[in-house]
């Protein structure tokens, strides 16, 4: 035979090769895919099957693809058995796209070209768009040009999906300092969509202080749960629930519940207005709870223009905030402004250089049962104005919000502070500081602990409501020596 038909005839073998191991059981067609020179051919054609009501491919050996893979159709599984991957050489085409329903990554090895992409929508791992019911599991993404997973939308938003027990480290999408970047997004940008009951739980990401965000979503939300995620090495947040929109519906019900976050901040000489290890940007109706945050606001800029907390809420309104650790912060513990309505309660918070809580502009709160050490100025300090003033008016479009007294009915109640500083220092405005003045009333600290390990006395100054209309009350707290 000619040598030339001899490999040409061989190369039509090899690629028919994967496609020996098809087999039917009751509704499933399983395949099952071995390397062949054309990867990517072989593989999306698999992923064309319209046999069967479950469609399960299964990768077997090291492929590599240049090219995104797109589902075709609903109740697609794609499973990798030990030691395969799935590996990209471009960095502007993502990996996997999922576009339909019910569908399953599992046991995954992505890997991308450690290349950064060229803008925030290329190059990813695995992209949902618009899906329901689907799921990624126990996979690993390594040296990803874009983002490693994303949850994005074309018209309706993704619902009812998990990702779940998947690790993502040695991130290579680097495309501005204090951008967006992500190792799993919901988002982005847009309207008229919701991203619903989302499930980002138990995944393991190390930004390697390249990425912007460990996990969040960034735009429109419904219910979208964050829980037991380890985070750490990321550049502006740990988990971030963020709209930019001036509505009070348009996020809302996210919950923040028992992650672990480390070492989120700038590094080296390059400084931050971010650096938070949680932040909810007018996420409403929303709890952040058990969660422990470990050396955050690395290299604050101490501009204060963001919340700068470790936790940090921002006209997130009727937010729950609840036992929670924080332990090291280049800023303060836990920073609330313009989130009325609030619970923060059973929290610890060491070893911060700032305040252990810091409230702006806020009414109707419960402070209670929290734990204070080692905190690097005064323990509780709080600023109100009337969100009358043009400025607030300006950023804050809430209509139920403006014009109001601030600094009202905050009960600080059953804490404990372990320090040696001021304990608390709120303060209104008047009308010499501000054109419309606001004095803070109806503030009761009751029932508090307060730990001295030294001889500094607690002076009458050391708890001070200023710049206030009456009706703050003081009373039935207990002073510790140790």
């Amino acid at each position: 035979m000619n040598p030339k038909k001899l490999i040409f005839f061989l190369l039509i073998c090899m690629s028919t090769l994967a496609f020996s191991q098809n087999r039917r059981r009751g509704d499933t067609l399983s395949i099952t895919l071995k390397p062949s020179y054309d990867d990517f051919s072989a593989i999306q054609k698999a992923l064309d099957n319209k046999g069967g009501k479950y469609l399960k491919i299964i990768l077997d050996g090291k492929f590599v693809v240049g090219k995104t893979l797109v589902t075709r159709r609903n109740n697609t599984m794609l499973f990798f058995t030990k030691k395969s991957q799935l590996k990209s050489v471009s960095n502007i085409n993502g990996i996997l796209l999922i576009v339909h329903n019910n569908c399953i990554v599992k046991n995954g090895k992505f890997i991308g070209n450690n290349q950064s992409t060229d803008t925030f929508y290329n190059g990813f791992g695995v992209q949902l768009s618009d899906t329901e019911n689907c799921k990624i599991l126990n996979s690993e993404f390594s040296g990803i040009s874009g983002l490693p997973i994303f949850l994005s939308y074309s018209r309706k938003g993704c619902k009812n999906n998990i990702v779940e027990n998947n690790r993502i480290f040695k991130p290579a999408i680097n495309l501005s300092q204090g951008g967006d970047e992500a190792g799993i997004m919901l988002g982005y940008s847009g309207d008229g969509y919701f991203h619903e009951n989302n499930t980002i739980s138990n995944n393991v990401i190390d930004g390697g202080d390249v990425l912007e965000i460990g996990a969040g979503i960034i735009g429109h939300g419904r219910n979208n749960t964050f829980s037991g995620n380890e985070i750490s090495n990321c550049l502006s947040y740990g988990i971030v629930a963020y709209e930019s929109a001036y509505t009070d519906v348009s996020l809302s019900g996210t919950i923040v519940k028992g992650n672990t976050i480390r070492n989120i901040g700038q590094v080296g000489e390059k400084t931050t207005v971010k650096g938070m290890g949680i932040y909810l940007m007018k996420s409403m109706d929303s709890k952040v709870s058990e969660n422990k945050l470990y050396n955050t606001l690395r290299n604050s800029d101490k501009s204060e223009t963001l919340g700068a907390g470790a936790i940090a809420i921002s006209g997130a309104i009727n937010a729950i905030v609840e036992n929670n650790l924080i332990d090291g912060s280049g800023m303060y513990g836990f920073v609330n402004d313009y989130s009325f309505n609030f619970k923060f309660r059973n929290n610890t918070i060491k070893n911060t250089v700032k305040s252990g809580a810091y409230f702006i502009n806020v009414s109707n709160g419960d402070i209670e049962s929290n734990y204070f050490e080692n905190i690097g100025a005064v323990v509780l300090r709080g600023y109100f104005e009337n969100t009358g003033l043009d400025y607030i008016k300006k950023q804050w479009k809430i209509s139920t919000y403006l014009n109001l007294e601030t600094g009202q009915n905050l009960k600080i109640i059953n804490n404990t502070f372990d320090s040696e500083k001021e304990i608390l220092y709120f303060k209104g405005t008047s009308g010499k500081e501000q054109k419309i003045e606001n004095k803070i009333k109806n503030n009761i600290f009751a029932d508090n602990t307060i730990v001295r390990r030294s001889n500094t006395p607690l002076k009458d100054e050391d708890i001070a409501f200023r710049t206030e209309s009456g009706n703050n009350i003081i009373k039935n707290n207990i002073i510790k020596k140790n």
